[in-house]
């Protein structure tokens, strides 16, 4: 009888530790947690309850529950629609074009070169200029009149083109300083990435006869998967909430050509003062962002070999 007493307690006292164990780190976090579902929770719900209302500031305190009707006239809106469109172009184009150069300098950088040091320093300069500044000095660059780019384009263009005025041509620059300002950010963290690669991977694989371009596909990019996944995720989401990058330079023109979700939303809240169709923008950007953030967890965690666990 005394054994399976004591048997009882020893089963007891385990399972409270193993308790112990798993819930402690959370009653470490619960208030940073609590914190941050505070401030991130209150407005997403705030903005998804106003979705259903027809809310405007110039109805102040005459809310009325619409339902899924803003929503609704949202899809049927060919303004929206074209901006949804022009968001996923603007996002992709920034993607391509910013993991790409980010990669060719990242894999520059990663070898021995002169005065290395000082170029990685300087390259991060643009990341580190505020946005605001970045719309003076190459608003100051695309100048039709006295800018430096349409001076050296002249002898070349008898008439060169308004760069920022032109529906042609807005987007892609705006695509060009976007990719000016942030591919360093990236290039960073594929860099950091390559810096982990062991250089007995390399030498194995030139003793297997492996080209260049064949390590650089078989032993780089497989290596570097988390990091060329953190700069997609930060690349697409930057990309589609980049409101400043686009208010500062064209406010979403010429004629509509670099309206996204964004600026759209603002204009739908701040000039037409209808906040209910603004906020289910708002919520439509929310979910874009949540299904970015699953499918990069998906990329990292889900297809991740699983360790087994030690008993």
């Amino acid at each position: 009888m005394t054994t399976h007493v004591t048997d009882a307690r020893l089963v007891a006292a385990r399972r409270r530790r193993i308790l112990r164990r798993r819930f402690e780190p959370v009653l470490y976090i619960a208030p940073a947690f609590i914190v941050l579902a505070a401030i991130i929770a209150f407005p997403v719900l705030s903005a998804i309850g106003t979705s259903f209302l027809d809310a405007s500031l110039l109805r102040p305190g005459q809310d009325t529950f619409t339902g899924v009707d803003n929503y609704v006239e949202l899809l049927a809106d060919p303004t929206f629609r074209s901006a949804f469109v022009r968001t996923f172009v603007w996002a992709g184009s920034a993607l391509v074009v910013q993991v790409g150069l980010a990669l060719v300098i990242a894999t520059t950088l990663n070898k021995k070169l002169f005065a290395r040091g000082a170029v990685r320093t300087t390259l991060i300069i643009p990341w580190v200029v505020p946005t605001v500044l970045v719309a003076l000095i190459w608003r100051f660059l695309l100048d039709p009149v006295s800018g430096p780019i349409n001076d050296l384009l002249r002898p070349v263009l008898a008439d060169p083109p308004i760069w920022l005025a032109d529906t042609r041509w807005a987007l892609p620059m705006l695509v060009l300083i976007s990719a000016w300002k942030w591919t360093p950010f990236s290039a960073v963290i594929i860099l950091a990435g390559l810096q982990q690669i062991p250089r007995e991977l390399y030498e194995a694989a030139m003793m297997d006869g492996a080209n260049a371009w064949r390590r650089f596909t078989n032993v780089t990019l497989p290596a570097i998967r988390t990091s060329l996944a953190l700069v997609t995720l930060t690349t697409i989401s930057g990309a589609i909430n980049n409101f400043n990058g686009i208010w500062m330079f064209t406010r979403g023109g010429p004629n509509g050509a670099t309206e996204i979700l964004t600026t759209y939303a603002y204009r739908t809240a701040f000039v037409q003062f209808d906040f209910g169709k603004a906020s289910a923008i708002s919520v439509m950007i929310f979910l874009m962002m949540l299904v970015l953030a699953l499918l990069y967890f998906y990329a990292i965690e889900g297809r991740a070999p699983k360790k087994r666990r030690v008993r």
